[in-house]
């Protein structure tokens, strides 16, 4: 952690929040750039898939683990060590790309070995986030979405520069541009890493453990399976459903990062109400927006609409993102004692990106198989089950207001 002092004891919140920014205005780059690059290349929507299935499989069994190696060797040295890693498989492939050495089997290879160290050092941004709030005297709540509105505006950032990139400058620079944001990241990382206090050993924890806390806990436990259907959609249409629609219409990369950019327009928007008004929210109330933004998203494109009406539907989708993933972000770490975040973090990560994993791939089989419209009809009905299924089971008490008056 970092020296403080008293005048300066916003600086580590302010550090902390710069680096999620460039993080993840890092990973949206990366939405369009990987999906863009493997259908350009072999014009197969399965390999696309593929090598999605790829970036998310890691994150499953390296969520596990990466809470053990935070309680082992910290937050500040495993958010560092996993930055340069990925900082140096990153490069590669720019270098292959570059020397036209990148086969498609490679590439994926390289992605499945940089994403082993992106949830370990997501996970270690995020549990340092608590420590730097009350730094400086910020409410969690706020910082959540405060990180949920910097993921919203890169959103918007990431997808319109490398659409603009790519159809302006080519594929290769835009590798090369996604090394520069590692290299930023990494350099970011650092400043945290050796100003860093000496750490402070606490009693280790197991999984075990972890996991009775979650059956005890019955606001954490339900407020994450609720959650999980979200995943259903979020990796698969950014990585697949999106750059599919807009290869197989003809449009151009600009429309895709248009695209991206709108639905994180809205997840900023979102962001934002929930870091300035928190307690005006009800879990169940947002929980059914969430549904309806997917189904629109999603809806919108099985329709020829003018590209305005796609653009501003995606804006409305993306709003009730970004409160609710500021909600569980707030939520599990307002409920979980100090000791068991990192792991509890762990199990969230590991079940969302099980979930993920599976259906990018199960969603790129599907388009494969029948084709995008049947596809998207097929999500349209999970999303409209599960709007009833919110409607109608939700729980007397609500979750964040039951977490937020603690």
């Amino acid at each position: 952690m970092l020296l403080l002092t008293k005048k300066a004891n916003k600086t580590p919140w302010k550090l902390i929040l710069t680096t999620e920014a460039f993080s993840s205005l890092t990973n949206q780059f990366m939405q369009i750039l990987l999906p863009w690059y493997v259908l350009s290349t072999t014009g197969s929507v399965w390999w696309t898939g593929v090598v999605g299935f790829c970036a998310l499989l890691p994150n499953i069994f390296s969520s596990v683990f990466g809470g053990q190696v935070i309680d082992k060797f910290g937050r500040s040295k495993t958010m560092f060590v996993c930055e340069v890693s990925q900082l140096v498989l990153i490069g590669f492939i720019a270098v292959l790309v570059g020397v036209e050495r990148a086969e498609t089997w490679l590439i994926g290879l390289l992605v499945f070995a940089s994403s082993v160290f992106d949830a370990p050092g997501e996970m270690a941004r995020t549990a340092l986030s608590p420590t730097f709030s009350r730094y400086a005297g910020e409410p969690l709540s706020k910082t959540s979405g405060l990180i949920e509105a910097m993921d919203g505006i890169m959103s918007v950032a990431g997808p319109l520069l490398c659409g603009a990139v790519i159809a302006w400058a080519g594929l290769f620079s835009a590798w090369v541009m996604c090394a520069a944001f590692c290299t930023v990241i990494v350099l970011l990382c650092l400043l945290v890493f050796t100003n860093r206090k000496p750490r402070v050993l606490k009693p280790a924890v197991s999984y075990r453990e972890t996991l009775a806390y979650v059956r005890k806990d019955k606001i954490i436990l339900e407020s994450i399976l609720f959650t999980l259907p979200t995943f259903l959609l979020g990796q698969s249409w950014e990585l697949i459903i999106l750059p599919t629609y807009i290869y197989e219409h003809g449009f151009s990369s600009l429309y895709l990062g248009l695209l991206g950019g709108a639905f994180g327009l809205g997840a900023f928007i979102g962001a934002l109400a929930f870091a300035s008004a928190a307690r005006r929210f009800k879990f169940f109330a947002l929980l059914t927006f969430n549904y309806v933004g997917y189904l629109l998203s999603v809806l919108v494109l099985l329709f020829p609409l003018p590209k305005a009406a796609v653009l501003a539907a995606t804006v409305l989708c993306g709003v009730p993102f970004g409160a609710f993933g500021a909600m569980m972000i707030s939520i599990i770490l307002l409920r979980t004692p100090v000791e068991l975040r990192g792991k509890m973090l762990g199990v969230f990560a590991t079940a969302t990106y099980t979930v993920e994993s599976l259906c990018v791939l199960g969603v790129a089989a599907c388009i494969d198989k029948w084709g995008l419209n049947f596809t998207l009809c097929t999500v349209a009905a999970i999303f409209a089950i599960l709007i009833f299924v919110s409607l109608f089971g939700r729980e007397k008490r609500d979750f964040w207001t039951a977490t937020a008056t603690r």
